[in-house]
């Protein structure tokens, strides 16, 4: 049950009510005020000041202050009149059904100022939508304005180059003409004669070409091979070799159906879905070996070097993959 506080003070002119409410130590900002036309409340625990006004006032234009020590209500009068007193003459059950009425018209106040919050936003979001289609329809004009542009610059280096073109071959071709005129005024002249040079050597005819084979040492890796490497890469060849030779994908050790590439194919998947990624890429490769062409060993052996961070292998089988698919 809260404490009703009874020491406060006010004042009045024609216009203007000033409350003044004590906070017996309190907190200002554990208070929790409200307030209507005709009532106010202020709850600071266990405390409870609350009037029930002698006559309306303007809530809009009232204002409440809060300080280190008290509260300060000044409430701007509806009516420009002295009032006899602050509160008004209400029994308890008055006040209660009044209280019920504020309550009432605070929670229908609060519900339409939430409807119009939310229309505001709607229309604040269609406004941002409208903007920023407007936005983009501007960017993608200035985007069709630099294209066409640069389409016409294009097209006039273009028309440009061949006017230059074009009179550049018109004058090799007078230069043509004019040459055998030159040549028919000088006919009269007499040729002058080389005599042989005997010490020129003649020049040997060009050799035969031919074909040099060159055979490239067999590497699993796609990178060249370098020395600081050549363990890891040895330790990786060895756990893909027992990795074969644990999930039985030695050739000396299968059987002929085992043989079936799509019967490896299956087996891989198997390994790929519980996590055995060395078994899925052993198995894949092996019918990769036996000659299937088939793209999905090679998909699906990428998807296994995927997981076990082999990215270049996965990128090279990707690539075989996509050559493979017919269409593409």
């Amino acid at each position: 049950m809260p404490l009703l506080v009874k020491e406060y003070s006010w004042r009045q002119t024609e216009n203007v009510v000033v409350i003044r409410v004590p906070l017996k130590g309190v907190h200002y900002r554990k208070v929790d005020i409200f307030t209507s036309d005709n009532y106010i409340k202020a709850y600071f625990h266990p405390f409870l000041f609350e009037v029930f006004l002698f006559s309306s006032v303007k809530e809009p234009q009232s204002k409440c202050t809060l300080v280190d020590d008290e509260i300060v209500f000044e409430l701007q009068k509806v009516e420009h009149a002295s009032w006899d007193d602050l509160e008004a003459n209400l029994s308890k059950v008055e006040q209660q059904e009044m209280r019920k009425k504020i309550l009432e018209r605070a929670q229908e106040k609060a519900k339409a100022e939430q409807e119009r919050k939310r229309v505001k936003k709607a229309e604040l979001d269609r406004l941002a939508v409208r903007q920023q289609i407007s936005i983009d329809t501007h960017h993608r004009q200035l985007i069709e304005e630099i294209k066409e542009n640069v389409k016409k610059t294009a097209i006039k280096e273009i028309e440009e180059w061949k006017v230059s073109n074009q009179r550049e071959e018109n004058k090799d071709h007078v230069d043509q003409e004019v040459v055998p005129f030159q040549k028919t005024a000088s006919v009269n002249k007499p040729t002058p004669t080389v005599e042989p040079d005997e010490n020129v050597k003649p020049i040997p005819f060009p050799r035969n070409f031919g074909i040099v084979k060159v055979h490239f040492t067999a590497r699993d890796f796609p990178t060249p091979k370098r020395e600081s490497q050549a363990q890891e890469e040895e330790e990786w060849l060895k756990k893909q070799a027992e990795a074969r030779r644990r999930v039985g994908f030695m050739t000396e050790d299968l059987s002929p159906e085992e043989l079936d590439p799509v019967w490896l194919k299956d087996k891989g998947d198997n390994f790929f879905k519980v996590g055995n990624y060395l078994g899925a890429v052993s198995a894949y490769s092996h019918a990769i070996s036996i000659g299937s062409k088939m793209p999905a060993l090679y998909s699906n052996r990428a998807a296994a070097h995927m997981a076990l961070g082999n990215l270049h292998k996965t990128v090279e089988d990707c690539s075989t993959a996509s050559q493979k698919v017919p269409g593409i």
